[in-house]
């Protein structure tokens, strides 16, 4: 009697330490615990800086046009196309976008299209002539649309709660409604003094991003060829829309 009774007592023991042990280590509630569980702030962060100059890209450059205009000696024509080249190619490339994202990881995505995205940026700021800033809008808007679906996929991968993540996503959308209100006076404010730091701007939000990035773990990968396939078919009937809607280019701008 006295032995059972000390076994069991010794069992409530044990049992007692395992259930601490595990509350101490699971941060997550039901979900494993990660590396990345006890820092998720940096895949939320890195994310949320992307999801800020993708969409300031869109919207700053319009208060610059007509500088633009000055100094390069574009047309009407051509000015558009400064500003639907990049719109263009992020709604045509977001959807294998997030196949490329799938199939290579979302940190690397991530990474990949913030270095090209920087890059494009400067190409767009050092541009000598219209058709070159042109070509660089299109390269960031496939670099940004590389970046969109990878940023979504650090949030998922960071906060496995789904309560959690919902407040991380929350935070993210922040980021766009932040761009979104104040790029048209943040655009008015650099093309006071030339209208290539709107795009110059980027360089040290992109260099911050990627060393937010750098302190995030990898993200698995999660490819299919069903969901490729499905991407790439979506993504033609989406450049076959846009090419039969936008105009082509004009003889100003045109190779």
């Amino acid at each position: 009697m006295c032995s059972s009774d000390l076994r069991g007592a010794a069992g409530c023991i044990g049992a007692v330490s395992t259930s601490a042990s595990t509350s101490a280590l699971d941060v997550s509630g039901p979900f494993p615990v990660r590396p990345d569980a006890l820092a998720p702030g940096w895949s939320l962060a890195a994310a949320l800086l992307g999801f800020f100059v993708v969409t300031l890209d869109a919207v700053i450059v319009n208060v610059a046009l007509p500088d633009i205009r000055r100094d390069l000696a574009g047309g009407m024509s051509g000015l558009q196309w400064v500003v639907d080249g990049y719109t263009l190619m992020f709604a045509a490339l977001l959807l294998s976008a997030g196949s490329l994202s799938d199939r290579a990881g979302a940190r690397r995505a991530f990474g990949t299209g913030m270095t090209v995205f920087v890059l494009a940026s400067a190409a767009c700021g050092l541009a000598p002539s219209l058709p070159a800033l042109v070509a660089a809008r299109f390269m960031q808007g496939a670099a940004a649309a590389a970046m969109m679906p990878s940023s979504m996929a650090l949030i998922s991968h960071a906060y496995p709660d789904p309560v959690r993540r919902a407040r991380a996503v929350a935070l993210w959308s922040m980021g766009g409604v932040a761009a979104s209100t104040s790029g048209p006076l943040l655009g008015g404010l650099l093309t006071l003094a030339s209208w290539r730091l709107i795009f110059f701007v980027n360089v040290p939000a992109g260099a911050a991003a990627l060393i937010l990035l750098s302190r995030t773990v990898r993200a698995p990968r999660t490819c299919t060829t069903a969901k490729a396939a499905r991407a790439i078919t979506a993504t033609a009937n989406a450049a076959s829309t846009a090419a039969a809607v936008v105009p082509p280019a004009p003889a100003s701008i045109a190779p």
